[in-house]
């Protein structure tokens, strides 16, 4: 009985471990926060996602009922997709590798749940003013994602890190451009409480 015992934790230990090996030699982390000028962010995410086959969408509210739209990031188009993130309807935006013929299936479905969860990164934050910058706070929905899309989300966090003069907090856990700016959480409720002096609250 002991040695069954003793035996079943040790292939407990056994998987625990390989586990945790198995997301050190991935290189990649769940969660990645990063403070930067979400236009130098879409313009670095640009290549990961050609080479990669992943779209990019921008979800924005409609209506006080909370409707959605979802709106394509197009390759060029960098400043339009940009100027999303100073509308105050703006909610979020996610990487989407699943097979879809035409944007109107994602409000159909939804990229959050069930399987197009396994083809999704889910983005929150970006929004900046001229005292605040919100982090963008990247995170894997799926415990078990695709391999397309866990693919193009290694590769993505291996550009970001490569930019010149990036920067690493410790502490918080986010890397970082150095700016004046506060940098803050993503805070998908802020998008309707800036103060007069124009920043978060």
């Amino acid at each position: 009985m002991k040695l069954v015992f003793f035996l079943f934790h040790l292939s407990t230990l056994l998987v625990i471990t390989a586990v945790a090996m198995d997301e050190e030699a991935n290189g990649i982390a769940t969660y990645f926060n990063i403070s930067m000028p979400v236009i130098d962010f879409l313009t670095v995410s640009q290549q990961a996602m050609l080479s990669h086959e992943v779209k990019l969408y921008a979800e924005i509210f409609v209506n006080a009922q909370g409707e959605r739209q979802y709106s394509s990031f197009e390759s060029g188009e960098v400043d339009l997709f940009a100027s999303y993130f100073n509308n105050t309807a703006y909610n979020s935006f996610f990487f989407f590798c699943y097979p879809i013929e035409d944007i109107t299936q994602i409000k159909q479905f939804g990229y959050f749940h069930d399987t197009p969860s396994s083809y999704s990164i889910e983005v929150d934050g970006g929004r900046e003013t001229a005292r605040s910058r919100e982090l963008i706070q990247l995170r894997m929905i799926s415990k078990n994602p695709d391999k397309q899309i866990l693919s193009f989300y290694r590769t993505l966090q291996r550009d970001l890190k490569k930019i010149s003069g990036l920067q690493k907090d410790t502490s918080k856990k986010y890397f970082y451009m150095p700016t004046e700016k506060n940098i803050i959480p993503a805070n998908p409720q802020s998008q309707n409480t800036r103060d007069h002096r124009g920043g978060f609250v």
